[in-house]
């Protein structure tokens, strides 16, 4: 990761740690870094985008948001 990119990343690291969210995962994709998480806090709900993912045949609602430069993942947990 580049110097840039990983000071992207420890802000939205940082926002997010504040926010309580527990993160479980970073990547570099293509574009952006992605970081993944437990469960949103309730900004990150409002202002997410609803995502239709399918694995192994088995189709299940994730969710995607920005913090920054960054794009934040989660699924909603099972009831």
């Amino acid at each position: 990761m580049s110097e840039l990119i990983s000071f992207q990343v420890e802000r939205a690291r940082q926002w997010l740690a504040q926010q309580g969210c527990n993160i479980v995962n970073v990547r570099q994709a293509k574009r952006r870094p992605v970081i993944s998480i437990d469960v949103a806090c309730p900004v990150l709900q409002r202002n997410a985008t609803v995502l239709i993912e399918t694995k192994n045949g088995q189709r299940s609602l994730g969710y995607t948001a920005r913090v920054g430069d960054c794009l934040v993942h989660w699924h909603q947990p099972a009831n």
